[in-house]
């Protein structure tokens, strides 16, 4: 009986060296705190007073990229943010920063390291359009991908930072264009800026709507300019998109006066004609008097035309 529990001893120790780890996974991966710390260059002390969490393998080990768009060299810098969050997520890029360790680093280290630049590496290669993946494909390490690109592309971004700065400066507003759907250019001009990282004050980019505005807005826009408190570009909208409709509902309001006034001068003159058609059949009007209504007719027409034009 003695025997059996000494053969058995071993068994015994290691199936409850196994329950303690279990019990205290810290414990268990204290060892990888020296890993990390020598790997970049944390000391040892620190890296210690750092509880590590125990690894937990996942069924998917690399991320999920399916809600990242394809890269096919627009918005470099979306992209970029993009990327750099889902690996920081799984806590991989620091490879994108810190070249390949040398041959005399320890195994263990070297296989963290390879492991964190496959992921990168996969993750980078397939988001790529076609054409990009082809020239990227030969490129063995993540860092070397990423390095490339953006020596490639932030200097490209540099050139449409001034196509976009020049495109808004550039952008005008006409009276021959619906007044929302210009608003609504302006604030994608703004966006446009936002993406290259340039952000204006909220104050001025509403003033330089009031300048942008038609130039039959010229009375509005001094009253804008006169108002002690300084709007915001959501208040301003508001205020010239209630201003167009006021404009619109009085265009309507004329329009509707102007043909009712031709409609009366008409009837007066059908009233006319059918005056002199009951007359005898040898009766003969005055050719002055039908000419003088048509006359009138069209000087009538023109002044509520000139007076419309003017308003």
């Amino acid at each position: 009986m003695e025997s059996t529990l000494n053969n058995n001893s071993p068994a015994i120790t290691a199936s409850n060296s196994s329950a303690a780890s279990i019990n205290n996974p810290i414990a268990t991966t204290s060892g990888n705190n020296s890993s990390f710390a020598s790997l970049y260059g944390v000391s040892h002390s620190v890296a210690s007073a750092v509880p590590v969490v125990a690894t937990v393998s996942y069924a998917k080990p690399f991320p999920n990229i399916s809600k990242i768009e394809m890269f096919g060299g627009q918005n470099f810098k979306r992209w970029q943010e993009r990327i750099l969050l889902i690996l920081d997520m799984f806590g991989v890029a620091a490879t994108l920063t810190y070249p390949k360790p040398g041959s005399s680093t320890d195994p263990k280290h070297l296989e963290i390291w390879t492991h964190a630049d496959k992921v990168c590496r996969h993750t980078i290669s397939s988001t790529l359009a076609n054409d990009l993946f082809d020239i990227y494909c030969p490129y063995k390490e993540a860092k070397d991908i990423w390095d490339s690109m953006k020596l490639k592309h932030i200097a490209k971004d540099a050139g449409k930072q001034k196509f976009v700065i020049d495109n808004f400066y550039r952008w005008e507003m006409t009276d021959d264009k619906d007044i929302k759907m210009q608003i609504n250019e302006y604030h994608k001009l703004l966006e446009d800026l936002k993406a290259e990282n340039i952000n204006l004050q909220d104050e001025f980019i509403a003033g330089l709507l009031i300048e942008k505005l038609p130039r039959s807005w010229k009375d509005y826009k001094q009253q804008l300019k006169h108002k002690h408190k300084q709007l915001s570009l959501a208040n301003l909208t508001t205020h010239v998109i209630i201003e167009d409709t006021n404009r619109k509902e009085l265009k309507v309001a004329e329009s509707k006066e102007m043909a009712s006034k031709v409609h009366l001068v008409q009837d007066k003159f059908h009233k006319q004609n059918k005056r002199y058609n009951n007359k005898k059949p040898d009766y003969k009007p005055k050719t002055t008097n039908s000419i003088s209504i048509r006359r009138e007719i069209v000087l009538f027409v023109e002044s509520q035309v000139i007076m419309h034009l003017n308003a």
